[in-house]
């Protein structure tokens, strides 16, 4: 029996003997069940077949899939996993969630660091320990499993959801809503975050001012706002109205000596709503200028401690 005057047939029922049934039924997948039935016989039928030929038949086998392997890996692009570029951090969790750490490793290792840290930071501390170190031993690899591995995950992006644009919340959306809120209502919100949750109640106040806060700034702080031309002195003494005298003027000292001649502490009494807008307003002025940079939230809190 000569390797030369073998028809497929005959090569593939070679394979099927040298490989085994389970392993051949992988590679053949596209055969149908009549050829497949058709190779088993001629299997049966060739025995026995010389070890000579059964090496060639083989390394001609694996010749042709390596040609095959390498020419479909020309055609993709330099970086395998260049499609992974353009998926949000979302859509990256959601793809490698059930992988195995070993390929979330690969993969994580392909994409920029700071997404990398957010991915990793989803994952339970096991599995993101486990992942760590599987990063550590990517380099043992071989180059046709990190082909193939990157082939399975491009093909798991086609079922991936496309990307939305919408909130989570977090301390910004609470500041938000609490800024529609009357000041006592949202001084109530705020002393129970603080006590049932301290990371979000810092996280708010980041984004939430209130008028309280305005009123003991730093010193330069103060000086920036109650010097603002925006001031008006008669709803400045309204959202004081209720404060101590000492408080009162140490606010007024800081306004222009035009606005200092002008202010008068209010004697009549007035509507606690007027009280709130006229504050809502002044806190309104402080952040516009929080957002022209002429001074922070850190440096309106003064020494109170921000966590990042």
């Amino acid at each position: 029996m000569k390797t030369t005057n073998l028809k497929g047939i005959d090569k593939a029922a070679i394979l099927f003997s040298v490989l085994g049934e389970n392993l051949s039924l992988s590679l053949f997948k596209s055969f149908s069940e009549d050829q497949l039935i058709k190779i088993r016989i001629r299997s049966k039928e060739l025995e026995p077949i010389p070890s000579k030929v059964k090496k060639d038949v083989l390394e001609e086998y694996y010749f042709k899939l390596m040609s095959d392997k390498y020419r479909n890996e020309a055609d993709t692009s330099e970086n395998l996993f260049s499609f992974l570029e353009n998926l949000t951090e979302e859509q990256l969790s959601y793809l490698l969630s059930n992988e195995k750490p070993r390929v979330i490793a690969l993969a994580l290792e392909q994409i920029d660091e700071t997404k990398k840290l957010n991915i990793l930071n989803k994952f339970d501390a096991e599995k993101k320990n486990r992942i760590i170190l599987e990063i550590g031993n990517l380099g043992d690899i071989p180059l046709e499993a990190v082909v193939e591995v990157a082939k399975d995950i491009k093909k798991k992006t086609a079922f991936l959801p496309e990307p939305k644009e919408f909130s989570r919340g977090g301390g910004k959306s609470v500041a938000l809503i609490l800024n529609t809120m009357d000041e006592d209502e949202a001084s109530l919100y705020l002393e129970q975050l603080s006590r049932e949750n301290p990371e979000l109640y810092a996280e708010v106040r980041k984004f939430y001012l209130t008028f309280e806060d305005l009123l003991s700034m730093p010193h330069e702080a103060m000086q920036a706002l109650w010097s603002n031309p925006d001031i008006d002195v008669d709803k400045l003494a309204i959202s004081l109205k209720s404060y101590d005298e000492e408080t009162v003027s140490e606010i007024v000292e800081f306004l222009p000596k035009k606005k200092q001649a002008m202010f008068e502490s209010l004697e009549k009494s007035v509507s606690k709503r007027e009280v709130t807008k006229a504050r809502k307003d002044i806190v309104g002025i402080a952040r516009k200028m929080e957002k022209e940079g002429v001074f922070s939230i850190e440096d309106i809190m003064g020494n109170e401690e921000m966590v990042e």
